[in-house]
């Protein structure tokens, strides 16, 4: 008697287990899918900003998934600037952000004016004062000579969103105070007025927290984080004009930079 072992057949239909396999590696996960199902009901169902979006509850009866799975969604959303929660009331659909391109040299106003949104300048001060030894490295003169400090709040939709303090070499802008009010534009003046036209720029862009004062000016509560640019704007012949501190509410902006491969 033959006591070895036979193989085992297994019956299957040609191209099953393959099928199966492509079907595995398409398949969504439920964490993504999840995203996914949050932001098109946002989208589909026009959603405008600050309105509540149904509860945790609804959204996984609707959906057929768990809390853990829908809580995840929900913090990506509330990551990426789309939701934002309210202690003990729910989460609401945030404001669009402004897309402020790192690399472009366009002012702020035409970028907002081109989204078709209102915009307004309030300056709140502007004077002569005496450079600091910071100023006058940033704007290549001595020290000591005399600048425009110019301190303005920007708003857009009649919501104040940037702080921005300006040092501007007055030989290079003389009397400025007599063509610069909250609705004229400083690039048109450089241009119109002085005959300078700004070219090129370096942007420093980082976090940091308001104090009690930026807070009442930009409708934020002490300590919140908002965006740090520092700058230096130059004109065709390579001398600085312009050199700038701005704060931009982080609820309302965002900051992109293009990258491209070179190609050698």
């Amino acid at each position: 008697m033959d006591y070895r072992s036979k193989p085992t057949v297994f019956s299957k239909t040609p191209g099953h287990d393959r099928k199966e396999c492509i079907e595995m590696e398409n398949r969504i996960p439920p964490r993504t899918e999840a995203v996914e199902k949050l932001e098109n009901y946002i989208t589909s169902n026009h959603l405008p900003p600050n309105t509540k979006i149904p509860s945790e509850r609804d959204l996984c009866e609707m959906w057929g998934i768990n809390r853990t799975t829908l809580r995840f969604a929900v913090d990506m959303l509330v990551e990426s600037g789309q939701l934002y929660r309210k202690k003990g009331s729910g989460t609401y659909i945030a404001e669009s952000k402004l897309v402020r391109n790192l690399l472009g040299v366009n002012s702020l106003s035409t970028e907002v004016r081109q989204l078709g949104l209102p915009f307004s300048t309030h300056i709140l001060s502007l004077r002569v004062i005496e450079c600091t030894k910071q100023v006058s490295k940033k704007l290549h003169i001595p020290l000591g000579q005399n600048v425009y400090e110019c301190i303005r709040v920007r708003s857009i939709e009649g919501v104040p969103c940037i702080m921005e303090t300006m040092y501007l070499d007055q030989n290079q802008c003389p009397d400025l105070e007599k063509y610069y009010h909250d609705k004229s534009s400083i690039y048109s003046i450089f241009e119109n007025i002085y005959k300078k036209t700004l070219v090129a720029g370096e942007e420093k862009i980082s976090v940091t927290y308001v104090s009690e004062e930026e807070a009442a000016l930009l409708d934020l509560e002490e300590g919140e984080p908002v965006f740090f640019a520092t700058g230096v704007t130059t004109m065709t012949d390579g001398v600085p004009l312009e050199y700038y501190k701005q704060l931009f509410r982080a609820d309302r902006f965002k900051f992109v930079s293009m990258i491209k491969r070179r190609m050698t």
